[in-house]
């Protein structure tokens, strides 16, 4: 949703020569502001018969944020300039978009002598949940990948993603190098690799400051913690892959989610599912995610398999961290895989809905083909149902009972005599205080 501003501005001559600032209000949870202005710059006159158009009025325009910060000009030749918090017109700083007054500057660099009305049109582009699409564990040249940052970046647009993290191990020069464009919102990582197990930092550009080793779980500890106190994501990796397990212990370090998908489906997964079950069953809240680990390419590993999905407030990083850190969303085989939107009375999956008699949960899949096994999973019981045949939509709602949370998968055989495996998890949707269950 967008709603606009218009406002005129009559520029007297006595001002030509001088900068001043026109103050405009942004209102709260707008994830882009753009930036119109027109005024007449030239007039025509009629000169020894011969019609002429003379430059009478130049206006500079440049922009303040709210906190009182320059954020960029470009001058009078362009009419047009838009900010949001991970690509801005060229000149602006990609900025996080607050409530508050902001400011045009004004460059009054010549003015015609009955002075000169300026028109400007601010348009606010309103934030809402939507899907997008994304992987959370990718490396570049800057480690033991194949591509570079942009091949990777071009590549995940041609996949169909909205939002990608390059997290080369223990590396985090290449961050210098993301940019993000109308099409991808592209954030820094690291894969933090020791050989007792790999963590992914999310969302700064240098998670730690000087030695990124440690040789005891302490240290570990420690480096993790300050990680987090920078901003960092902290994810545990693919924590039972036979090869690269996380020995440190789940129990010994704090995290905020865990890649509950790497690569192709396998054991280490399905094996890692359970453990969540088990966790969520205890009472844990624990958000999943998944990523390719794409290095290079290989049967049964390529950027987007598998996808994270999630129902995001905007493509602002900050918006994309804040339904990570939520559970907003699920995993899904590849970007065109198998969907699903959770809500219960008002809330989504990662969300906690309070318990109330008669209350009803609603699942609606999307992407099914038939033969699919779709899990309805909760503290207490499964439901399965298969699907007849190839659905776009399937609209599933149950009573929430005594349970503590839901949550969904998808179950699929790609060929006779193939175990059937999942293709999509979702995050639950939590239900707190209900009597007969411990929260």
């Amino acid at each position: 949703m967008q709603t606009k501003r218009k406002v005129q501005l009559f520029i007297d001559k006595k001002r030509e020569g001088q900068y001043f600032e026109l103050p405009f209000d942004v209102p709260e949870n707008v994830s882009r502001i753009d930036v119109r202005y027109s005024y007449p710059r030239h007039v025509e006159t009629v000169k020894d018969g011969e019609t002429e158009c003379i430059e009478k009025n130049i206006i500079d325009l440049a922009l303040k944020n709210s906190d009182g910060r320059f954020i960029g000009a470009s001058g009078s030749d362009r009419n047009h300039v838009w900010i949001t918090e991970y690509n801005s017109s060229l000149g602006y700083a990609e900025t996080e978009i607050k409530k508050g007054r902001w400011a045009v500057i004004v460059g009054a660099y010549k003015v015609m002598d009955e002075g000169v009305t300026v028109e400007y049109e601010f348009t606010f582009t309103h934030k809402e949940r939507t899907l997008l699409k994304g992987d959370l564990h990718m490396h570049s040249l800057g480690s033991d990948g194949i591509l570079s940052v942009d091949e990777i970046t071009d590549l995940a647009k041609k996949t169909g993603l909205q939002f990608i993290f390059i997290t080369d191990h223990n590396n985090y020069f290449h961050n210098r190098l993301l940019k993000s464009d109308a099409d991808i919102t592209v954030m820094p990582g690291v894969e933090w690799t020791h050989y007792k197990g790999h963590v992914n930092m999310l969302g700064v550009r240098e998670p730690y400051d000087g030695d990124y080793y440690t040789n005891s779980l302490e240290e570990t500890r420690e480096l993790i913690k300050s990680a987090r106190r920078k901003g960092a994501i902290i994810s545990i990796n693919h924590p039972f892959c036979p090869n690269c397990a996380f020995r440190w212990g789940l129990e010994n370090v704090e995290y905020d989610c865990i890649e509950i998908w790497n690569g192709p489906m396998k054991k280490a997964e399905v094996d890692c599912i359970r453990w969540w079950h088990d966790q969520l069953c205890a009472g844990k809240r624990i958000p999943v995610v998944g990523g390719s680990d794409f290095h290079r390419f290989e049967p049964g590993r390529a950027i987007g398999m598998p996808t994270t999905c999630l129902y995001a407030m905007s493509r602002a990083p900050s918006d994309i961290y804040a339904a990570i850190l939520e559970g907003n969303g699920y995993v899904t085989c590849h970007p065109d895989g198998p969907g699903v939107f959770i809500e219960c009375d008002g809330k989504i999956m990662g969300q906690a809905v309070e318990y109330k008699p008669n209350l009803k949960i609603s699942f609606t899949f999307s992407r099914l083909r038939k033969g699919d096994i779709i899990k309805i999973i909760s503290n207490n019981r499964e439901e399965s149902i298969t699907c007849s045949s190839d659905k776009q939509q399937v609209v599933v709602e149950r009573s929430v009972g005594n349970a503590m949370f839901y949550r969904a998968e998808v179950h699929r055989r790609y060929e006779e005599g193939f175990p059937c495996m999942p293709v999509m998890i979702s995050n639950p949707v939590y239900i707190k205080n209900h009597g007969d269950a411990t929260h």
